[in-house]
């Protein structure tokens, strides 16, 4: 498993793996009053750039791949197939996801909100509890938090910037629920990849959403962060908010 440089991805066995697409959020741009109708087709090329030079021939986005929860608006069914016509795409349904294995017609494969396992990787969106069998793995990725670092400089001034997170395991409280799980599991928060979507994970008043957080599956505040350009930033509970 790599984290790709300066990119919201990861490459594992030849799949690039992405999250928090939100294709069509340019409806939801519009009703707030601001217009960019070419959003969705620029993450479209920033994925397909992503392919071309990793020559990653699966693609698997884990979840709320687009923005509105009820329907595929056509932008959306339109950059899906183009994705799928340059690798083999499957999605795991998050919960923006709603009716999304209607897109089975058109060769995408669709699983379910408790997640999916590729060679030994958990990969699910976050919203749900994820199967038995994600727990079993030796890293378990989740979308679905868009996490963020909100930081303040001597100045006063905050910065705010996508991370990544890579979270231990708690035994005991993973044994609340699960029979059969791996001891020495870790998470990994994946960043959104919509870039006008994103969360500051490090202020309090920030609510985690998804049952492995609210039951403390994993210990978060220990969590270790990283920049996207791979920088150790430090553990989240020492990061000032």
């Amino acid at each position: 498993m790599k984290f790709l440089y300066n990119a919201p991805a990861v490459l594992h066995y030849g799949a690039l793996i992405i999250g928090d697409t939100h294709f069509g959020m340019e409806k939801s741009l519009k009703e707030r009053g601001i217009y960019d109708e070419t959003l969705s087709e620029r993450i479209f090329g920033k994925i397909e750039k992503l392919l071309l030079e990793t020559r990653a021939k699966k693609l698997i986005i884990a979840g709320d791949v687009k923005d509105s929860i009820f329907e595929t608006d056509m932008k959306t069914a339109d950059v899906l197939k183009k994705l799928s016509e340059r690798a083999e795409l499957t999605i795991v349904k998050g919960n923006h996801d709603g009716g999304i294995e209607r897109l089975a017609v058109m060769g995408i494969n669709v699983a379910g909100p408790g997640g999916m396992v590729y060679r030994n990787l958990g990969i699910m969106h976050g919203h749900s509890w994820p199967d038995e069998t994600l727990m079993q793995c030796d890293y378990l990725i989740s979308a679905h938090q868009h996490p963020q670092i909100s930081v303040r400089d001597k100045s006063g001034k905050v910065h705010t910037e996508a991370a990544w997170l890579v979270v231990e395991a708690d035994s005991n409280n993973i044994r609340k629920y699960y029979e059969k799980f791996n001891k020495k599991i870790k998470l990994i928060l994946l960043p959104a990849f919509n870039p006008l979507v994103g969360s500051a994970i490090n202020k309090p008043k920030e609510k985690q959403l998804g049952p492995i957080f609210n039951n403390k599956l994993f210990k978060l505040n220990d969590a270790i962060v990283f920049r996207l350009d791979g920088s150790l930033i430090e553990k989240l509970k020492n990061i000032k908010k």
